[in-house]
């Protein structure tokens, strides 16, 4: 079935861990010696309703053919709050109107979108109906009105059903890598990094020509960052299906012209198309040692630790997060990661201790200024406790909670949160063996760059 939309694929925050007492080493397996905390009550199982607004699921559906769009659009828009078992019925029908106009589908473009969107919340029962509505939702982008709201809700669409609708690359990075609206195109540049993956093939080589051919190169900013991303995220193309233990071979070939297009961009290529743009810059290089192992080098690796030092916090958790993706390849960077553990923004911070607790073993350097940092902001709880206690309805009923309660309180506190954090990445630095972050009971680390 289909999923709902993500909300915006954004690589770069999602390799940021969020300051919380979880920590960097919240991946590893539980300690059988810990007390297990009880199992949470289970909920009822929801209710869905069997009328809405005095009518049933068949009234509504038979709402979608009304000569009236607003009634077709109130009926597209109440169809998924009967619930997942909707699409049983609502499946045909819906795909039925996502045909073009002419064969019978829907005709206003306002209620084509509404359409589009219900489709990705309830999906389809039937796997034909299913490749069907992909294969439509793929000519709605190819064929799509220059500009048009359509194709954006289309590409979208297909974006959220993810791999299985790797069958329409071809339509997808095809005439709308063009279109004028900056947004359609970010989303074409997203959809790919969604739905380019086959599980058995690897990458689709045409998206990803696509991507760093074309939606790199975008006059757009917002349009660059997303295929840089979707770059970063799908990898170099397979020279043939994985294998059963250990990582698929690479084709070269095709990674080369990926890794071409990065080098131009870096002014390191035969064409000079500079990328301008200092955050995206560092995706670039990303991307470039993505596709070529061999550019996992010092040069490209200082060339992102310099941006450690930036004013402006953009460039700087942009350099942390690249730096993160390389892990102990990226180990000999750990001075320039520690130079920012002071920095105000919690954002900076965390970033840097997911960066360093990638590096593992090769962090260990870092370990004296990480003590020093979780002190620092045990004498903060400390401050702030004291401070709230100056207040006299905060004191009183502090004083009336138990020990447990008042544990609860200061765990409960930013300050303490982000000590924790540290906390968590000092041990996680000093268990972890070369090769293996976190040491043998953290969850295995993800493999390294190809």
């Amino acid at each position: 079935m289909f999923t709902r939309p993500l909300a915006g694929l954004a690589l770069a925050a999602s390799l940021a861990v969020v300051v919380t007492s979880q920590g960097p080493a919240a991946g590893r397996q539980p300690d059988p010696k810990e007390t297990k905390s009880p199992e949470p009550t289970k909920l009822p199982e929801p209710k869905w309703p069997t009328e809405i607004g005095g009518k049933d699921v068949k009234s509504w559906l038979k709402d979608l053919t009304d000569p009236d769009p607003a009634i077709r659009q109130a009926a597209l828009n109440t169809i998924p709050n009967f619930g997942p078992d909707v699409k049983k019925m609502a499946g045909k029908p819906i795909l039925a109107r996502m045909k073009a106009p002419s064969a019978g589908g829907e005709p206003d473009p306002g209620v084509r979108i509404t359409l589009y969107d219900t489709a990705s919340l309830i999906g389809f029962d039937d796997p034909k109906d299913e490749t069907e509505a992909i294969r439509l939702l793929g000519v709605s982008v190819d064929l799509g009105v220059p500009g048009g709201i359509g194709r954006k809700h289309a590409v979208q669409t297909l974006a959220s059903i993810g791999p299985r609708a790797e069958g329409v690359v071809y339509l997808v990075a095809g005439t709308a890598l063009n279109d004028p609206a900056f947004e359609t195109r970010q989303s074409i540049a997203r959809c790919l990094g969604q739905i380019s993956m086959n599980k058995a093939t690897g990458p689709n080589v045409k998206a990803l020509q696509a991507l760093a051919g074309t939606l790199a190169k975008d006059v757009s900013v917002a349009v660059r960052m997303e295929a840089l991303q979707a770059l970063v995220m799908l990898g170099p193309p397979w020279a043939g299906p994985k294998p059963a233990n250990g990582p698929p071979v690479i084709n070269q070939k095709s990674a080369d012209f990926v890794a071409e297009a990065m080098r131009n961009r870096l002014g390191k290529g035969k064409s000079k198309d500079l990328e301008p743009d200092k955050q995206l810059e560092i995706w670039c290089r990303v991307v470039l040692m993505r596709f070529d192992p061999k550019e996992i080098n010092d040069e490209n690796l200082t060339a992102i630790a310099r941006h450690c030092s930036a004013k402006d916090d953009g460039p700087k958790v942009q350099a942390l997060q690249a730096l993160a993706i390389f892990g102990e390849q990226a180990g000999g960077k750990v001075d320039a990661v520690v130079s920012v553990l002071d920095d105000d923004n919690p954002l900076v911070l965390s970033t840097a201790l997911t960066a360093l607790a990638s590096m593992g073993a090769k962090a260990q350097g870092a370990v004296g200024e990480l003590e020093k940092a979780e002190k620092k902001w045990e004498k903060l709880r400390q401050e702030r406790l004291a401070e709230n206690l100056k207040d006299k309805k905060f004191s009183e009923a502090y004083d009336k909670l138990s020990a447990k309660e008042k544990e609860q309180v200061v765990a409960s506190m930013p300050q303490e949160q982000v000590r924790l954090t540290v906390a968590n990445t000092i041990k996680w630095i000093k268990d972890s063996k070369p090769g293996m972050p976190g040491g043998e009971a953290a969850v295995p680390a993800p493999e390294k760059a190809p």
